[in-house]
């Protein structure tokens, strides 16, 4: 196999560390049944309960066909309830339901062994960037596609 020319470059190390950080995450979360496309929606239905399926998408830069495939998903495990808002009758109120608390520990603890996995990796570089200036970099480059 010949040497990649393309391996020193940012957008393809973000994405190799996109996929063992994905591939890692989902095998913390196997013995809750919940995914690495999944997890995030318990967490959030827990901290924002009755959040609505339109909140996600706008907040969370989620794709409206994967949160509603995710969503019913997540229903049809009996993790989540949704109900018609009585504000609008259009929209849905998520709530989780109590299997889906009852994951909650469990999917916030595969998270936090998953972060402090992540985060000794950046110890690991001499310390040169902090957690938070990555986080902060990350965030930045989540705007890159927003209108200037």
């Amino acid at each position: 196999m010949s040497l990649d020319k393309n391996d020193n470059t940012i957008s393809k190390q973000l994405h190799g560390a996109y996929t063992v950080a994905s591939r890692v995450l989902e095998r913390r979360l196997q013995p809750t049944g919940v995914n690495g496309s999944q997890f995030f929606f318990i967490l959030k239905l827990h901290d924002e309960p009755g959040v609505t399926q339109d909140q996600l998408v706008r907040n969370d830069k989620r794709h409206q066909s994967n949160v509603n495939r995710e969503i019913a998903r997540l229903a049809s495990l009996g993790l989540v309830d949704k109900r018609p808002s009585s504000a609008d009758g259009r929209k849905y109120e998520l709530w989780l339901t109590a299997a889906g608390e009852k994951l909650y520990p469990q999917i916030k603890a595969a998270l936090e062994a998953q972060e402090n996995a992540l985060t000794a990796c950046l110890e690991a570089a001499s310390g040169r960037v902090s957690r938070d200036e990555f986080l902060a970099i990350l965030r930045r480059m989540t705007q890159m596609d927003a209108p200037q």
